[in-house]
């Protein structure tokens, strides 16, 4: 009996050395420095100027995140290079942003984001952002945000709550890598600014191809989203008569059906847009009486009509400015293949019509009624 005893517990021994993973590979959270966010920018030199952020463990630090920054050609030869006098083994598999100057931006993006398609380590649901302004300034600044969490989960949770309210895009890496190939839907970005005080994110970063060409602000961003056809939730600011104290009605903007409908009979396309939209009174002043049937449905004309103005008001700028996030191009490509490969797309573009009808039906005055 204590033969067999002793056997199981050979043979026990034995699979534990063969299946239980040991500590040859062990990954020390104190020596490892995880990338919250990378920015990219250029200095006077035109050099490529690579940051980061990582989080401060070690207690006797009184600063909670570092700050490191390097120049070079290349993200995987900057990342090395931060490595050599950082003291700790940099990870990117944390990244939360990745934030690009303006001026990088309008030089183009695709090239520089080609090691996180190449490499597993790498983050690809990171969000990609343009930064009115600096990266590395951002960062070192929000060192003094003494009321706020870690810049990054600042970022992120600032990002997610202006998502929610479709005042600016969901742009991931993935995102952009798969438009960049797509070559018929212009990617978008999150736009933001910064000063002493505060991050904030002013709307959405417009490209053409992988070069930034403009910007449209959180409202026009709702309105961009219901364009393409995406899920909305933005409030929208109706106003008669801005010298009184309280003016305008603030209304809310959660549902709208999108309709497209392309003539390709002449050289130049025909495209007719038609968005039912659905609101809901949020604010208002009480002389509009929006509680009378006759007042309410004058209200709901003159809401379509300025809606409508605004759509048109902002496809004629991203036409002005040459992008294309609403997919127009792909639309024509699928439905209209033959006619698609007869032109050249780009050159086009600014030459289409657009029609464009806005029904806005007002379903709910609140509590309120």
């Amino acid at each position: 009996m204590d033969k067999i005893k002793k056997a199981v517990l050979v043979l026990t021994v034995a699979q534990c050395i063969f299946l239980l993973s040991g500590c040859w590979d062990q990954k020390i959270f104190e020596e490892i420095g995880f990338i919250l966010q990378l920015g990219l920018e250029l200095n006077e030199n035109d050099e490529l100027v690579y940051s980061l952020t990582m989080p401060v463990v070690n207690k006797e630090i009184e600063q909670d995140i570092e700050i490191l920054s390097t120049t070079a050609p290349l993200l995987r030869e900057a990342r090395d290079k931060i490595r050599n006098f950082s003291g700790k083994r940099i990870e990117g598999g944390k990244t939360q942003q990745i934030h690009f100057s303006r001026e990088l931006a309008e030089k183009g993006v695709g090239d520089i984001l080609d090691v996180f398609l190449r490499s597993p380590e790498n983050p690809i649901l990171a969000n990609i952002t343009v930064v009115d302004g600096s990266p590395l300034e951002m960062f070192e600044m929000s060192l003094e945000y003494k009321d706020k969490t870690r810049v990054a989960f600042y970022v992120s949770n600032l990002i997610d709550e202006t998502r929610k309210r479709t005042a600016t895009p969901e742009t991931r890496i993935y995102d952009l890598a798969i438009l960049q190939h797509c070559k018929t839907i212009d990617p978008t970005a999150i736009y933001m600014r910064y000063d002493e005080k505060k991050i904030e994110v002013l709307g959405t970063a417009l490209f053409k191809e992988d070069k930034m060409v403009g910007n449209l602000n959180i409202v026009d961003t709702g309105i961009l989203h219901a364009l393409m056809g995406k899920k909305i939730n933005f409030s929208y600011y109706y106003r008669e008569n801005d010298k009184d104290i309280k003016s305008g009605i603030a209304f809310s903007f959660k549902l709208v059906r999108r309709k497209i409908e392309i003539d390709t009979s002449d050289s130049a396309p025909k495209i007719n847009i038609s968005l039912n939209y659905i609101t809901s009174l949020d604010e208002y002043d009480s002389h509009h009486r929006l509680d009378v049937a006759e007042n309410k449905e004058e209200m709901e004309m003159k809401l379509s009509d300025v809606m409508k103005s605004d759509c048109e008001r902002i496809l004629a700028y991203l036409q002005e400015v040459g992008s294309d996030p609403i997919g127009f191009a792909e639309m024509v490509r699928s439905k209209h293949n033959a006619y698609y490969k007869t032109i050249d797309w780009r050159r086009i573009y600014p030459e289409i019509e657009f029609n464009v009808e806005i029904k806005t039906t007002i379903e709910s005055q609140g509590a309120v009624n």
